[in-house]
């Protein structure tokens, strides 16, 4: 692999992220600084220097006489990290859609087509992440709260997306993952901005019970009681934010 020397430790991240996404770097494992310095060409310089902005992201852990480990997440900290993501994004969008021009309209209205085409063909959920991640972003584009859309976008559920990717896209088939975006466009086209909070809340934390459940035998989160899908459910602190899903 070619690097440009003053981009080394920017590119040594992305490539450490790659393997992490990909699986070849589970969560839990260890990431050694020689066998990526040896694989990459590179000194261990920019390797410590991308394992650090990575451990600052949160996916990376550096503890005493166990060194640096992909980070691992426990069932509990997966669950509360999707419900964190819903409670902020939740507010963004509702915030978002209220100032909404004809013009965002439109932009929106277009991903949701497109994600509706691509789900003719799509076998598997990594085939629609893309459209998944421009759909998310649409909904907060007009959010007037910077802080607010920085928060949601790096929260946790990025984090343990991230981590166990090859989980989530086993999540959902591509039509019920279609559907469920399906609900939330309708939602945010209605313009009801406690319909969108609760949708999207109820959205994250569907995600969050059924990530949990895939990546652990003996999940600690239970499934949403009929009350907490009519209301909207009360603030949940999760771990401890990626720097932000």
């Amino acid at each position: 692999m070619n690097f440009k020397k003053e981009t080394y430790g920017i590119q040594a991240a992305t490539y450490i992220r790659s393997l992490i996404r990909s699986g070849e770097l589970p969560p839990g494992s260890p990431v050694r600084e020689s066998f990526l310095s040896e694989r990459l060409g590179i000194s261990r310089a920019p390797i410590r220097e991308a394992l650090f902005s990575l451990a600052q992201e949160g996916l990376i852990c550096a503890e005493p006489q166990k060194g640096k480990t992909v980070r691992h997440m426990s069932a509990h900290e997966i669950y509360d990290s999707y419900v964190v993501a819903g409670i902020l994004e939740g507010a963004g969008a509702a915030e978002s859609v209220r100032n909404w021009t004809k013009r965002d309209r439109d932009a929106f209205h277009r991903i949701v087509a497109d994600m509706g085409e691509r789900i003719s063909y799509a076998t598997r959920l990594d085939e629609l992440a893309e459209i998944d991640d421009l759909f998310h972003a649409a909904l907060l584009s007009a959010c007037p709260n910077v802080r607010l859309v920085e928060m949601a976008r790096a929260s946790c559920a990025t984090i343990s997306k991230y981590l166990y990717y090859q989980y989530w896209i086993t999540l959902f088939t591509p039509k019920e993952f279609y559907d469920r975006h399906l609900a939330i466009a309708k939602a945010a086209d209605e313009g009801n901005a406690a319909s969108i909070e609760r949708i999207l809340r109820d959205h994250y934390r569907e995600n969050g019970i059924r990530m949990s459940e895939l990546v652990h035998d003996n999940p600690e989160p239970r499934p949403l009681s009929a009350r907490e899908h009519a209301e909207p459910c009360e603030s949940q602190h999760g771990t401890d934010a990626a720097g932000s899903h």
